[in-house]
């Protein structure tokens, strides 16, 4: 089988939706699961009905808009639109339910039981719209296949469990599910962190084996840098696994990390290809043949937290420092006999609980949205307009990566 996947940006709009489904008739839907994410900026929107609610504040105003929005997609797809209307009323009044009757007051669970229903939404859409062009599908829920444990918003999958499920697929029909989302053994929906729907892809594709993975993007494959922040830039025609690894850990928005390593271990080629441009090859990753520095990556991550800690006795206890650390992303360390400083991700906002636990130990300084710049195959002529007129915090350079956090105000 193949797996496709498709994001936000790709059904932002019925006019992308009706792109999608002349994409897919040309590239071939036989034998395929279809992967698809919540219609752009759904996620976004749900997140603010979920901060309203649980602030106690009234989150319908949000959610009126998101099904407005919704609504208005279907007017434009359907002919017949009554009964699309009546289907996807069914979701939003049980996001409405769950409002008015959840009694568990746990940010993390109501986020996923909330946040989770966009994908639900987008493809009954979606796989609605596809069946009415003759692009015959069947819809799955993706929790009755993806089964978690009950970490809400960072669930780990239960691969057992999961792979059980996904083998019942028969792989002579075609399939439509969501991305991001799964279940944990209450059959409480559970997300997969933020840009999981690549992540859910490559699921399916360990599971069944697949011939190949492709993920569909408005832009035409992976480039060395970011054209919004970057003035030259290179297109690749493919890279291996371990280059898109650092890619997506140092925070190119390429690839979620998670997606990669079931890919790499059964030897799938993941395809990045452009939907407005299907006949395009698109990049290839792939297992390593030979590493090639010919390209150099450029990266930056903004919004990062620079944190320092300060001896206040002998020597820096490293070991103490980094019990705290299980649940933040560090980016970049360095340390000496009298300091250590990490470049790090709070993406759960962990940071302050161990300022708390950790003052009375040591002096410890923090910098909040500075910005981490990255080059991969790094060599001594990138740095000249790289750094140029920025204020450096700190500074690392290896064989092969040079990285460097900046004030982002200088």
């Amino acid at each position: 089988m193949k797996i496709y996947k498709f994001g936000g940006s790709s059904i932002k709009n019925s006019k992308r939706v009706k792109t999608l489904s002349k994409v897919i008739k040309s590239v071939g839907y036989k034998n395929t699961v279809i992967v698809i994410s919540a219609i752009g900026k759904t996620t976004n929107k749900l997140e603010k009905v979920v901060n309203t609610y649980f602030l106690k504040k009234y989150p319908y105003i949000f959610l009126f808009e998101i099904e407005k929005n919704h609504l208005k997609m279907i007017k434009n797809l359907f002919f017949n639109k009554n009964y699309y209307v009546l289907n996807i009323l069914f979701y939003f009044n049980n996001i409405y339910f769950f409002l008015k009757k959840n009694n568990i007051l746990n940010y993390n669970f109501i986020y996923d039981q909330i946040v989770g229903a966009g994908e639900l939404i987008s493809t009954k859409i979606v796989s609605d719209y596809l069946n009415y062009k003759n692009i015959k599908n069947i819809l799955i829920d993706c929790r009755n296949f993806i089964k978690t444990d009950n970490c809400f918003r960072e669930a780990h999958v239960n691969w057992k469990q999961t792979n059980k499920q996904i083998k019942k697929l028969n792989n002579k029909f075609s399939y439509l599910t969501q991305g991001f989302i799964g279940a944990d053994n209450n059959y409480y929906t559970t997300t997969l962190g933020r840009e999981g729907s690549d992540y859910t892809a490559s699921i399916f594709s360990y599971c069944l084996n697949a011939k190949s993975q492709t993920t569909w993007k408005d832009v035409p494959g992976i480039l060395n840098a970011d054209p919004k922040v970057f003035k030259t830039t290179t297109f690749l025609k493919s890279i291996s696994f371990e280059e898109a690894f650092e890619l997506s850990y140092y925070g190119a928005s390429i690839i979620h990390i998670n997606t990669l390593h079931p890919l790499k271990t059964k030897k799938i080629p993941l395809y990045v290809r452009s939907f407005f441009l299907p006949k395009k090859k698109g990049t290839l990753i792939k297992k390593k043949q030979q590493i090639n520095f010919k390209n150099s990556f450029f990266i930056l991550k903004k919004n990062t937290i620079l944190l320092s800690f300060f001896i206040k006795n002998n020597f820096v206890e490293t070991n103490i420092i980094f019990n705290f650390f299980s649940k933040i992303k560090i980016l970049l360390i360095q340390y000496s006999s009298i300091s250590l400083t990490v470049c790090l991700e709070d993406k759960f906002n962990n940071i302050m609980n161990i300022i708390f636990n950790l003052k009375k130990k040591f002096i410890i300084k923090k910098r909040n949205n500075v910005e981490l710049y990255t080059i991969i195959h790094y060599k001594k002529y990138n740095e000249k307009n790289f750094v140029k007129n920025k204020k450096i915090l700190l500074r690392q350079i290896n064989f092969d990566t040079a990285q460097w956090v900046l004030n982002k105000n200088i």
